[in-house]
């Protein structure tokens, strides 16, 4: 339990550091209000709750998508391609590199997302600046969500 755990973290780092913060918010939430008020207190605490099992989710969509990513670099190698289609926000971009970590391309990734303009500070997706309902688009849910879906079916 305590390695996939230590796994989740190195493949995701952001989503499950929000998760934590949620989860003590949710319950800093529930020790101020509820001598106040019950409701108040377990509808603010639901909400930061809810919010952490959304980031837990991202975070083990993120795990898988790192998985995949670490079978196709095994098979291909380095593959800018692959990275590229990885770029879309820091989450995907932490997953890749650890996949890439796993499979000893660690410096050829990281420079490959230099030389796209990518910095440590780049946290929101892309695109959100100029959109930012596009984090509502059930592209990006589905992105986000569902990346640990089954695999296609190899080619005969």
């Amino acid at each position: 339990m305590s390695i996939q755990v230590v796994r989740l973290l190195a493949a995701a780092p952001l989503p499950m550091t929000v998760a934590v913060a949620l989860g003590l918010l949710s319950a800093l939430w529930l020790g101020l209000f509820c001598t106040a008020s019950i409701r108040a207190a377990l509808a603010m605490a639901g909400a930061s709750a809810g919010g952490a099992m959304l980031s837990v989710c991202d975070a083990l969509s993120r795990l898988a998508e790192a998985r995949r990513v670490r079978h196709i670099l095994a098979r291909r190698g380095f593959d800018p391609r692959v990275f590229d289609a990885m770029a879309r926000s820091r989450c995907q971009r932490d997953a890749a590199l650890h996949a890439a970590r796993q499979a000893g391309c660690i410096d050829k990734a990281k420079a490959h997302y230099r030389s796209r303009g990518f910095a440590w500070y780049h946290l929101l997706p892309q695109g959100t600046t100029n959109a930012p309902w596009r984090l509502l688009a059930p592209r990006f849910l589905k992105g986000s969500f569902l990346a640990f879906r089954r695999p296609r079916r190899p080619r005969p």
